[in-house]
């Protein structure tokens, strides 16, 4: 009998083979770790001049205050300008700007917090270019896999850049930390030139009003209840990664004891935790559907957040954040898939601003608000707090008809 070949045309197999999309994917992985790693030099650094969970939160708040005051305009400029250069733009300004931070290190915070929010502010651009011209480089058939790919890799980078800043630090100090990030910004520039990507243009408001262009993804979110629903529950799995990030320093401290630098190794965890959910998705997906999927994971994750809220033993504790991670990935991989199918082409850029503006919020008043409720009642009460907010979300999905149906 003749021996079938696997169809190499379809599925994981045909998205590592596309070589602009693996270009494309390393400028992702490359600009996500060194976000991720600047974020936590600086959060050691504020720990460290202030003391104080509320003071950590001011290097996150600088990652989220320009998603709200940039992001939606960059969605414009993305579906006007080349987003190759947009890409690459903005990761040649990262790099700079992160270098001219280390004079100031352990002098001024309000300086630091000054060029971070350039730095974040030059971020806004890439996420939406980058999300927008996945469709060019892959085949409809395979749009699906290399979403859900790219979704599971910002995840995972998102907390394997915080892990990395552990032993980084412990090795080559916050300077040459510093240094090691402005490097992966830059590599992630070269990555993106890479990619065979042709400008093009797209419809626009007939006024050319960047306000009326922002105001159609808006309305576009407004009336399909898909999307505008789907976009709140990714605020609230940003929330509690956002959330848990701030208070990892913390909880490695004061309640596990293994010291305020080593707090990426939590952070691997919920890694590891990714890791196993993007190996087991795929086969549940089968027989379960994506709603069903994503309300369970917000049910099993706000019940773990609650345990984890009265742990105190590291092996435990581990294993709890762990099984967040995998909670973590049915969500958003699933959700961000419903996305991808229901935003046209030409309102890519705008939309996906919007997400990306709605996600990295999630870093700042939810921030400040554990940030303070950790300061005045303790990390264990916070982090119950959490949980019950998560939790409520799934049970909100089992009795809300619009919540369920998402």
């Amino acid at each position: 009998m003749e021996k079938l070949e696997p169809d190499r045309s379809f599925g994981f197999a045909a998205v590592l083979g596309n070589a602009g999309f693996l270009m494309l994917w390393l400028g992702q992985i490359t600009s996500q770790l060194a976000d991720r790693v600047f974020v936590y030099v600086l959060m050691i650094i504020i720990y460290q001049l202030t003391k104080s969970n509320l003071g950590v939160s001011l290097p996150l708040l600088a990652f989220g205050i320009p998603s709200v005051l940039v992001s939606p305009w960059a969605g414009v400029f993305v579906d006007k300008l080349d987003r190759k250069w947009i890409m690459v733009i903005s990761d040649l300004l990262r790099g700079l700007l992160i270098l001219l931070i280390i004079p100031l290190i352990f002098k001024s915070v309000g300086l630091i917090f000054a060029v971070s929010l350039l730095i974040y502010s030059a971020a806004q651009f890439f996420a939406p270019a980058e999300t927008s011209s996945i469709p060019e480089l892959v085949d409809r058939k395979n749009l699906i896999v290399a979403n859900s790919l790219f979704m599971l890799t910002w995840m995972a980078t998102s907390v394997v850049g915080f892990g990395l800043g552990a032993p980084l630090v412990n090795l080559f100090e916050e300077k040459g930390t510093f240094v090691a990030a402005a490097v992966l910004y830059f590599i992630s520039a070269g990555a993106v030139l890479l990619v065979p990507l042709k400008f093009r243009s797209v419809a626009h408001n007939p006024k050319g009003h960047v306000w009326g262009d922002i105001g159609v993804a808006f309305e576009f979110i407004r009336r399909n209840q898909v999307v505008r629903y789907s976009l709140y529950k990714l605020f609230v799995a940003a929330t509690a990664v956002a959330t848990l990030s701030l208070l990892a320093i913390a909880y490695a401290n004061e309640v596990l004891h293994i010291g305020e630098r080593n707090f990426g190794y939590l952070i691997i965890a919920i890694g590891v935790g990714m890791l196993l959910g993007m190996g087991t998705l795929e086969r549940l997906r089968h027989y379960v559907k994506k709603g069903t999927i994503v309300i369970g994971s917000f049910l099993f994750s706000g019940v773990i957040l609650i345990l984890l809220g009265r742990v105190t033993n590291v092996p435990l504790a581990t294993l709890f954040i762990v099984l967040l991670g995998v909670g973590n990935i049915y969500i958003t991989s699933s959700i961000q898939t419903i996305l991808q199918n229901k935003i046209p082409r030409q309102l890519r850029g705008r939309v996906f601003g919007v997400q990306n503006m709605l996600i990295n919020s999630a870093f700042t008043l939810p921030v400040i608000l554990f940030g303070a409720v950790a300061d005045w009642w303790g990390i264990l009460i916070a982090l119950s707090a959490l949980g019950w907010m998560v939790l409520l979300m799934g049970v909100a999905g089992i009795f809300l008809p619009k919540f369920k149906t998402v």
